[in-house]
């Protein structure tokens, strides 16, 4: 009950039990006013509480006084007046306890999350950055998606997974991949050896030989050239002057399969080719995501429509541009779905010249 509901209601009584009492011969109701304090307890704290018990308790003496012989009956009321009112403090303190004690939860949780997940930088080198996450579980911030950005002296170098399976497990396991992407981002190589470091090091924590973690990892190099490498996870999209189309990726296994598991001897994987070269130009825009949002279905059980949806979105910068697709695709869904991880990479074109610009000589 908000403190506007509690105190018109309290009025409102207040002035209906004096009402009758005053107004009509039939009506006595002064022992109802025990009710005024019990409803601004539902709200307010103890000096408003106590405040209108005092109140109520001096009312129902200006009632006794015009009631000769029924000086017992009014020490009763405010008797059970006063106890309300004391319990009623009682309650409300308990109350502010519990709320300041799941504050203070919250805030430790918000805080955790922000440090297991970190907030991208709105510039990378040349690179204009945002992300976008939805957790699917109601109040978390994060779930079992990730992404990281670093600058690194091979240039831009970014990450999105999907962990297989939900909750604090997914998370835990989320946090042992970042936490690897962070130690290994800056020296390793090439993209297939940082994958191979991720993979060891997410190795070396999970315990079912059936979990692991499906990966896009993207080096933007400062020859103005792009390349992917996928791990089992769908390839990062290329918005360039309105068309869509998929950034040239190898296709190698997820973390947590891509090396053999101490005293196995499964079948050997085929290692992916060097990944690809794409050059990037002025304007463009890479977006990576997880499979909450391609995956996401309407009513009818029709897929979001991404390519068509991300090139109606050119020409926005990168954090309007995830959060209108964030958006879409839970309208889209009608408000359900899986987690939802996305990363805008754009490379700014260059300022247009003004109209009144003079040519050069």
């Amino acid at each position: 009950m908000t403190r506007a509901v509690a105190l018109a209601a309290a009025v409102l009584l207040y002035g209906l039990v004096v009402g009758l009492q005053y107004g009509t011969a039939d009506w006595h109701l002064p022992s109802v006013l025990v009710v005024v304090p019990a409803l601004l307890a539902l709200a307010f704290g103890p000096p408003v509480i106590i405040a209108s018990a005092l109140f109520a308790v001096g009312t129902r003496w200006v009632f006794a006084a015009a009631e000769p012989g029924r000086t017992g009956a009014a020490v009763g009321t405010t008797v059970v007046i006063l106890g309300i009112a004391v319990l009623g403090c009682f309650v409300v303190r308990r109350r502010e306890r519990s709320a300041a004690r799941l504050v203070s939860v919250a805030t430790v949780a918000e805080t955790a999350q922000r440090a297991v997940l970190r907030p991208v930088p709105a510039t990378v080198g040349p690179f204009r950055t945002a992300a976008n996450y939805r957790a699917a579980a109601r109040y978390a911030r994060i779930g079992g998606d990730l992404y990281a950005v670093a600058d690194t002296p091979a240039g831009l170098r970014a990450l999105i997974g999907d962990v297989r399976g939900k909750g604090l497990d997914a998370v835990a396991t989320a946090a042992v991949v970042l936490g690897a992407f962070y130690e290994a981002v800056l020296d390793a190589p090439t993209l297939d050896a940082l994958a191979d470091r991720l993979d060891a090091s997410l190795s070396r924590y999970l315990t079912d030989p059936e979990s692991f973690v499906t990966a896009f990892l993207l080096e933007a190099a400062p020859d103005g050239t792009a390349r992917g490498l996928s791990c089992g996870h769908p390839a990062a999209l290329l918005l360039r002057d309105g068309a869509v189309s998929e950034l040239p990726a190898p296709i190698g296994l997820p973390l947590g399969l891509r090396t053999t598991a101490p005293g196995s001897e499964p079948e050997p994987e085929p290692e992916p080719g060097p990944a690809p070269a794409t050059p990037l130009l002025p304007g463009d825009t890479l977006l990576l995501y997880t499979d909450g949002l391609s995956e996401a279905r309407d009513r009818a059980g029709d897929f979001y429509p991404l390519p068509d949806r991300l090139a109606a979105c050119a020409g926005l910068p990168p954090q309007a541009l995830v959060d209108r697709l964030q958006q879409d695709a839970h309208d889209f869904a009608g408000g359900t779905g899986d987690d939802t991880a996305l990363l805008a990479l754009a490379l700014p074109a260059p300022p247009r010249p003004s109209a009144g610009a003079a040519a050069p000589d």
